[in-house]
């Protein structure tokens, strides 16, 4: 064991310890993005007050950021293990853990609207992918809610532009990216995006697949000098809120009521709130520091209708490769909801409390948290 999940393990210990010596709990969500990320800072913040003012106190909620104790590889086995009680997982980085659960990761091409996307996406691992929760179930952890992100574009460190211009460059990108990457000539380099500012800098990669609130929570914007406005795709069914399942298991049910409402909320907040308004800002910022932003062309477009036309035979072939029995049920599953999502997300407009209505009255009212 190495010493930060030593220290980590002591970590856990005495706060399992001290919640078993008296009725109140507290739980550690360890983060591998920073507190000023915005699924920290605008989707789970202001849950952690409301539960614990909400259960007088018995449960309360310590955020452990910035990687302190798992990374984003590893938190989905801090969370099995309990060195960490919850966290948040992107499948692909567990991808032998989570197999089935990418097969909706890697719909990254489909669907432009985040809002539409994170409803589709979530609606679909918790109501309509058993083998889904199967797998968070085996590694003893309980999907408790998705979130959205912006769409995927690309930012480099030079003067490109043009498809042409990114032959032979190194792009960071996982997942179904790297199919788009590998789709405009250039080499995708997979790693975490919180590697990549390093790895620009060293010249590893060239350029990252990325949302423009990245740019500021993930610190490229100290280092890139274009970015191409066009819709790469984006991944989803990540997990924003994954628990273990003792932690789950050890509140009451009016705990786990609690908890259940006001998980729709850290879902609108983290998509709306912590990148779909935090874009806008960061675009300001990018662009008074010199950052130059470029519409991507006819080539773009063009590259994109035979990138989605291959990605209906490329995913199932990938996921049944990786050892998913029938990922066609699934990818035809999302495609069936979302333009249901698409409706919903038109009429909530980007407001935080009519999504969180949606997603309470599509999803989380159709389930009891006691028996979840």
């Amino acid at each position: 064991m190495s010493k930060k999940l030593l220290i980590a393990a002591i970590i856990a210990a005495i706060s399992i310890t001290a919640s078993t010596a008296g009725s109140a709990k507290e739980f550690i969500y360890g983060s591998w993005v920073s507190a000023k990320h915005g699924v920290n800072k605008a989707g789970l913040a202001p849950m952690f007050k409301a539960v614990e003012e909400e259960t007088n106190g018995a449960v309360k909620w310590k955020l452990l950021a910035g990687g302190q104790v798992v990374s984003a590889r590893s938190t989905l086995a801090g969370i099995r293990d309990r060195i960490v009680d919850a966290g948040l997982v992107i499948p692909v980085f567990t991808r032998k853990d989570l197999k089935t659960n990418n097969v909706v990761f890697d719909m990254q091409a489909f669907g432009d609207d985040p809002v539409a996307v994170a409803g589709a996406s979530t609606e679909v691992v918790m109501l309509y992918c058993p083998e889904c929760l199967k797998e968070y179930k085996k590694n003893k952890t309980v999907f408790l809610g998705g979130y959205g992100v912006t769409p995927f574009q690309v930012t480099c460190k030079d003067d490109l532009r043009k498809l042409s211009d990114f032959k032979g460059k190194k792009i960071r990108a996982v997942g179904a990216g790297k199919r788009w990457v590998n789709g405009m000539g250039a080499v995708p380099v997979a790693m975490p995006p919180t590697e990549a500012v390093t790895a620009m800098q060293r010249g590893a990669v060239d350029c990252v697949l990325a949302s423009i609130s990245w740019l500021r929570s993930y610190g490229y914007i100290d280092v890139v000098k274009t970015f191409v406005e066009f819709n790469t795709g984006f991944p989803r069914a990540v997990c924003v809120f994954c628990i273990n399942r003792g932690s789950w298991d050890s509140m009451t049910d009016s705990q786990k009521r609690v908890m259940w409402k006001h998980m729709p909320g850290v879902s609108a907040r983290s998509t709306i709130i912590g990148y779909i308004d935090e874009d806008v800002k960061v675009k300001k910022l990018a662009m008074a520091k010199g950052i130059e932003f470029v519409k991507g062309g006819d080539d773009f477009k063009k590259r994109m209708v035979a990138h989605k036309i291959s990605e209906l035979k490329a995913i199932p072939k990938s996921m049944k490769k990786l050892g998913v029995k029938n990922p066609e049920k699934l990818i035809n599953k999302f495609l069936e909801i979302y333009p249901e999502w698409e409706k919903l997300a038109m009429a909530a407009h980007n407001d935080v409390d009519k999504f969180s209505a949606a997603l309470n009255s599509r999803i989380y009212s159709k389930i009891d948290p006691t028996k979840w």
